[in-house]
Order: structure tokens, then C-alpha cells, then sequence
């Protein structure tokens, strides 16, 4: 589940956090990476599926970038 607090995190410097997702996973695109605040949490669940990794290691993963 996504806090309040990676919410505000997430969308202050998305960008940012986009280069390094797609440096670190080539295999992520655009469309992966697309932000849209009402529909985050299915993109977020979209790239758990696709890179085979839990919610906690994701976030862990963009916490950390």
C-alpha cells in the first residue's frame, strides 16, 4: 500500500525518479512511467508485475533512487 507521504515524494520529483527507473530497467517505457496521480497505484502495480517484484521492494527501489 502507498503512503500519503511516497505519494507527495513521487510526485515532487517524478522525473527524476523516471530517468533512474528506466537507467536501471531498460526494459521499462514511457507508457510504464506515465504519472497520473488518479491512476498511480495501478501503475505502480503495473510495474511490480512487470519487473516480478513486491510492492515493499518497490518502493524500497524508488525510495532509494
Amino acid at each position: 500500500m502507498i503512503s500519503n507521504k511516497m505519494a507527495f515524494r513521487l510526485k515532487s520529483n517524478w522525473d527524476l525518479k523516471k530517468a533512474k527507473l528506466k537507467a536501471r530497467f531498460p526494459k521499462l517505457t514511457e507508457d510504464d512511467l506515465d504519472f497520473d496521480e488518479t491512476e498511480m497505484k495501478e501503475m505502480l502495480a503495473k510495474l511490480e508485475f512487470k519487473l516480478a517484484i513486491t510492492s515493499k521492494e518497490l518502493q524500497l527501489i524508488i525510495e532509494t533512487l
